[in-house]
């Protein structure tokens, strides 16, 4: 892949992941002010993830049908402009949800599309490091939202946190201007012979479940941190700064884990990945100091990365061309959909059953993965 276009995808990923980490710590904060309770606010970021993962579905479904990437992606970022700035307007929660839900759809058409270039982009000896240096953008996304978002917030508010977000996203259709398409062959969907070869198979089926399993304990963890720093009354400031740090810590590992993926193989990257969401899940069940949840943050934004990053290159691995747009769009799904249950089961288990018997239950969730991913093998 050119130098150019990886500068051109590095730059399209850096602007969402960069709202979407400075908004997330804080929005389950912004739903208790128009009056959510745990449950609600659990259920209103539930909604969210299952728009994101609409829109990553979706995602595939237009790459596949008319074998366009650029222009849907140019759209999608587009639309999201006007829609972060009203969602500081909001009044109540159910609008709040409706214009989240609108968002994190184009940021799922947006991001999975990304994915979808990336892959059909990146030759086989490359896909890890590749892959690896877009996971970055999660990372300094988390910094510099992290970093500005709970600042501002604290000093003049949620609307100007939202008009200032809605500014900074306008990067995101600029930057897809500068994207570069690799053009494709539509499949016949009438040859049998063709449908075959394009089977998604049983080891991708292992990880795309597995994923999921990993992805649900993730959003448990993003829910029940911000709850529970809330609970003990720390500010909107050290709440996203503990997302800032951890995009410091976990930037680089994920590039590393992904290019020596390339060498050693993919699967043991991915149990260790999984077991980083164990130990995130045990500190945060005792967890007082600010201290422990920059650890809890660190450990979950390096397994959020790996996940994402090793998960893709080995899925590209197993998959054939033909399917690579559905498969990617699945995988990437599957992060979503994780949001759905992960905060949706949250906050119905922090508010029936409290902090610290959620953690603990979460915790089998990434064993269930390392299970999963044991049969899962590559050609």
């Amino acid at each position: 892949m050119s130098k150019k276009q990886i500068l051109t995808l590095f730059v399209c990923s850096l602007v969402p992941w960069t709202v979407g980490n400075g908004l997330l710590p804080l929005l389950p904060i912004y739903a208790t002010q128009l009056g959510a309770d745990p449950k609600t606010a659990g259920n209103y970021l539930a909604i969210s993830y299952m728009a994101i993962a609409l829109g990553a579905i979706s995602a595939g479904w237009i790459s596949d049908r008319f074998q366009k990437r650029k222009m849907p992606l140019i759209v999608a970022s587009l639309a999201g402009v006007p829609i972060t700035w009203l969602m500081g307007q909001a009044s109540s929660i159910l609008t709040l949800s409706v214009l989240t839900a609108i968002l994190w759809f184009c940021g799922g058409i947006g991001l999975g599309l990304i994915g979808i270039l990336t892959g059909l982009s990146a030759s086989h000896d490359e896909r890890g490091k590749i892959f690896g240096i877009l996971s970055l953008t999660g990372g300094l996304g988390g910094l510099i939202g992290g970093l500005a978002s709970g600042f501002i917030v604290d000093h003049w508010g949620f609307q100007t946190l939202f008009t200032v977000a809605a500014l900074f996203n306008i990067g995101w259709p600029i930057s897809g201007i500068f994207v570069s398409e690799k053009k494709t062959e539509r499949v016949d969907k009438q040859d049998e012979s063709v449908k075959r070869k394009s089977a998604l198979g049983k080891s991708y089926y292992f990880l795309l479940t597995a994923s999921l399993m990993a992805a649900i304990s993730g959003f448990v963890i993003v829910l029940g941190k911000s709850l529970l720093m809330n609970d003990l009354a720390f500010s909107a400031t050290e709440i996203s700064i503990t997302g800032a740090v951890s995009g410091i810590i976990a930037m680089p590992l994920p590039l590393l884990m992904g290019w020596l993926s390339d060498r050693t193989g993919r699967k043991v990257y991915l149990f260790l990945c999984y077991a980083m969401s164990i130990a995130s899940l045990a500190i945060l069940a005792v967890s007082t100091s600010l201290w422990h949840f920059l650890v809890v943050s660190a450990l979950q934004a390096i397994f959020m990365g790996t996940n994402g990053t090793i998960g893709s290159a080995l899925a590209t691995d197993l998959l054939p061309q033909e399917s690579l747009g559905r498969g990617l769009a699945l995988l990437s799904a599957t992060g979503w959909v994780g949001g759905v249950l992960g905060f949706a089961g949250a906050g119905y288990a922090l508010q029936s059953f409290g902090m610290l018997p959620t953690f603990i239950i979460s915790i089998g969730l990434p064993l269930i993965a390392i299970v999963l991913l044991i049969p899962c093998r590559s050609e």
